[in-house]
């Protein structure tokens, strides 16, 4: 069944634009201008929409509101900012927010395997990167019985660890650098991850910082792949439906490319502005070729709740 998108705007260009833009990011979504003339001369004139794109220096939240249905009221979005002198929203910016009014972008159940697997590379900020991570792993939690996250990326990068992670004499589990230690010498079993994981207050699983910030990335990416598939196989054994969440920020474009032919699902955080670097988008396009599963790109910029941002 197709959404639609009903956009309330004066500017006949602007709308055209915005909507043929939205066509490009949400093509399962049909948009359309609705005019705000005839909305108001119509006092019994109802909107059947999704949603609902309006300018709010034209028409008030309100008066909107008023030909909406109370049993089916749209999803309504202020097509400027909030901000002085309220200028256009970025197309992404909207595309963001109708793809999280929508609860799009979840993490999928695996249709061949009782073990989904999920590869997030992050172009944005930390804040950022981690507010969208710990929005997925609580949209996840109620579709996967367990949920391992592994973070590949410098130590400095990587998110604090909960202060009950804290061990005797004041150090923080490594959880990671034991486990990388222990492949090295070939005896390392899937039964035996567990012994490695530490429990997150956000319901999932993680190995904790490394003791040198480079010990992960420094790894070869046969290492990396021999811990992906431990894993797999351990969380595979409990039989229940699982999920393994794997990060990553700042490694190679190479190395990226290698952990997409590996994973089922791709997500891809990029900034607002991507169409501008041309080189990333290029990286980007190559990044999706090498991937053979479930994708999703966001813009994970105006996610705000500190209560989910580690700082």
């Amino acid at each position: 069944m197709t959404r639609t998108i009903a956009i309330i705007d004066a500017d006949f260009c602007f709308t055209s634009l915005l909507i043929s833009r939205l066509r490009k990011y949400l093509p399962d979504f049909l948009a359309f201008p609705v005019s705000r003339d005839v909305i108001l001369s119509h006092p019994s004139l109802l909107l059947d929409n999704d949603f609902v794109l309006y300018n709010q220096h034209e028409i008030s939240q309100k008066e909107v509101l008023q030909h909406c249905a109370p049993e089916c009221t749209p999803a309504l979005i202020p097509l400027l900012s909030e901000t002085k002198p309220n200028p256009p929203k970025d197309v992404l910016m909207l595309v963001h927010e109708v793809e999280s009014r929508a609860v799009l972008g979840r993490i999928p159940l695996s249709r061949e395997s009782s073990v989904q697997t999920c590869l997030t590379l992050s172009f944005v900020p930390q804040s950022e990167r981690e507010a969208h991570v710990l929005r997925q792993i609580e949209r996840a939690r109620s579709d996967f019985a367990h949920i391992i996250r592994l973070d590949i990326m410098p130590g400095i990068l990587m998110p604090q660890d909960p202060p009950s992670w804290v061990i005797p004499g004041g150090k923080q589990s490594c959880g990671i650098s034991k486990l990388l230690q222990q492949m090295k010498r070939g005896n390392l079993s899937p039964s035996s991850i567990s012994s490695f994981l530490e429990p997150d207050p956000y319901g999932d699983l993680r190995f904790g910082k490394p003791e040198h910030s480079d010990d992960v990335i420094t790894c070869h990416s046969r290492t990396i792949l021999t811990l992906i598939s431990r894993t797999y196989q351990y969380l595979r054994s409990l039989k229940e439906p699982s999920l393994l969440i794997v990060v990553c920020d700042g490694i190679s474009f190479v190395r990226m490319r290698t952990l997409c032919r590996r994973l089922s699902h791709l997500e891809i955080l990029t900034p607002i502005h991507l169409e501008k670097d041309y080189m990333l988008c290029d990286e980007i396009d190559m990044l999706q070729k090498e991937h053979c599963g479930t994708s999703h790109i966001d813009f994970p910029f105006s996610l705000s709740e500190p209560s989910l941002c580690r700082r």
